[in-house]
């Protein structure tokens, strides 16, 4: 027993590591307020912060939406656009301090 206690020992800090490192990549808004978000943001042409699965991590994104789709819309950022699928969308703000030229 002695001899397995410090393989387990290991395995279980790993483990715990691993959790800690972890980033919750779960969306926070259903697809039908996602969409309701957008809508009001493209309609009123409204600044927004979104944060995206970008691979295994998230990314934010400030922009105004230029193009709505029910799959993506295209956010006008400061450097350009950006494409974004609306199931990678993890939540949604309005932002007033975001400036555009």
């Amino acid at each position: 027993m002695q001899k397995w206690m410090g393989f387990f020992l290991s395995e279980h800090t790993s483990s715990l590591d691993g959790d800690r490192n972890r980033v919750d990549l779960s969306p926070g808004l259903s697809i039908d307020k996602k969409l309701l978000f957008l809508s009001q943001l493209y309609i009123g042409q409204l600044k927004g912060r979104f944060t995206v699965k970008y691979r295994v991590q998230k990314l934010t994104i400030d922009g105004m939406i230029r193009e709505l789709s029910n799959k993506e819309i295209s956010v006008k950022t400061s450097d350009g656009y950006r494409r974004v699928q609306i199931e990678d969308i993890l939540q949604i703000q309005p932002v007033e301090d975001v400036i555009y030229e």
